[in-house]
């Protein structure tokens, strides 16, 4: 797994926002499970709650291996106008604040000719985002929004392309 440099990751998500970034392999799926949790570390119930995911293709350039992780400079992608993707969430108990971020990258419209793919390719495929959770008004507590940022590497795993 890849450790980007923390300027990259505030570049993505702020100074003080929390973000979920990983290296993934061409076609690769994994999961990531969640427990919401407040100071206290007693579980945040999400009953009434909506969660949702999603990500765009995005344009990584400069990419550079430094003592302190990866930097690199992170742009829209303009090759072709991309589609926010919908991640999956299930496993979700709302008692216990928890569900699963599921990750299938080959669902993710990244073909297999992809230049960016290649093994020697100076620049990876890359995806930026955010899982929501909303809650909703209760009592005289206003809604509120909860956001995780989302960062993804895409690279080859040196079979494909």
């Amino acid at each position: 797994m890849a450790i980007f440099h923390k300027n990259t990751l505030a570049q993505v998500s702020g100074f003080s926002n929390s973000i979920i970034a990983g290296e993934l392999v061409y076609n690769q799926q994994t999961y990531w499970n969640l427990a919401l949790t407040d100071t206290a570390g007693t579980a945040v119930n999400l009953t009434g709650a909506t969660i949702d995911a999603s990500i765009l293709r995005r344009s990584v350039t400069n990419i550079i291996d430094t003592r302190n992780g990866l930097t690199f400079d992170i742009a829209d992608y303009t090759v072709t106008t991309p589609s926010p993707i919908a991640l999956t969430i299930s496993n979700r108990v709302n008692a216990s604040g928890t569900f699963t971020l599921l990750i299938d990258e080959s669902t993710w419209s990244v073909a297999s000719n992809d230049t960016q793919l290649d093994i020697n390719a100076a620049n990876c495929v890359g995806f930026s985002g955010r899982l929501k959770i909303a809650f909703p008004a209760s009592g005289t507590t206003p809604a509120d929004d909860s956001i995780i940022f989302l960062l993804f590497l895409v690279r080859s795993d040196g079979v494909t392309n």
